[in-house]
């Protein structure tokens, strides 16, 4: 198998183990992306009903801004959050993104 290939299977496997701990946690209607080509690899609602969208990443790999640019993006056009989580010594951290104060401004 390529490096590209393995690359490949190693993300989705790690997608897998965060949608995974994130069922556990209470949150609804999972899905992976098709391809894991868009800016989301995963979607679904939180615990409280809202919907989120998340970008995995593993080991030592960060997000890059571009990636994070696309993710706030598809969350702008589509309402709910935008959120990364990284996965490490077997661990998931969850980041939420947005601008909090003036998204519950009144």
């Amino acid at each position: 198998m390529s490096k590209v290939k393995n690359a490949y299977r190693s993300g989705r496997i790690q997608e897998g183990k965060v949608a995974s701990e994130l069922k556990r946690r209470g949150w609804k209607n999972l899905r992976k992306s098709k391809g894991s080509r868009g800016p989301a690899d995963l979607y679904g609602r939180t615990p409280s009903g809202n919907k989120a969208y998340i970008q995995v990443k593993s080991g030592s790999a960060s997000v890059s801004s571009l990636e994070l640019r696309r993710l706030q993006s598809l969350v702008k056009k589509r309402g709910g959050l935008a959120i990364t989580a990284t996965r490490n010594d077997g661990t998931t951290k969850l980041r939420f993104w947005g601008n909090w104060r003036r998204r519950h401004k009144r």
